[in-house]
């Protein structure tokens, strides 16, 4: 059973990205738009743009960090595991993100597909 408080974080988040749906420079999806599924391999953002990861790295703090994934990625969330120098593939990432998997959320009806690329480029700047 999940714990009530870390549940109602994981809400706060969520529905404080959604109120900011402008981070990151693309307005939210609407729920029951399609699926985010990228149809090639490639990006269609420069992942390696510092603008893109910065963008990147603003979403992941409002909804990555308190819960799950830590600050900076480096784990110690009650869930998530640190995001640091995995070497994960770039459309791993994106599915993941998009389509999440128990204990992540699917985070599709909260960031657009551009805007789930620039999270892409912020977990990938960790590799650095």
């Amino acid at each position: 059973m999940t714990d009530p408080r870390s549940l109602l974080r994981w809400l706060l988040a969520a529905v404080l990205a959604l109120s900011l749906g402008a981070v990151g420079g693309a307005q939210p999806r609407q729920p029951g738009s399609p699926a985010a599924t990228p149809a090639t391999v490639e990006p269609p953002i420069d992942l390696k743009d510092p603008a893109n990861i910065e963008a990147g790295r603003e979403m992941f703090n409002v909804t990555c960090t308190h819960y799950c994934h830590g600050r900076g990625a480096r784990g110690g969330g009650i869930r998530g595991p640190s995001l640091r120098n995995r070497g994960l593939d770039n459309v791993y990432i994106y599915n993941r993100i998009t389509e999440g998997r128990p204990p992540m959320p699917a985070f599709r009806d909260i960031y657009t597909p551009e805007q789930i690329w620039k999270l892409v480029a912020y977990v990938q700047s960790l590799n650095d």
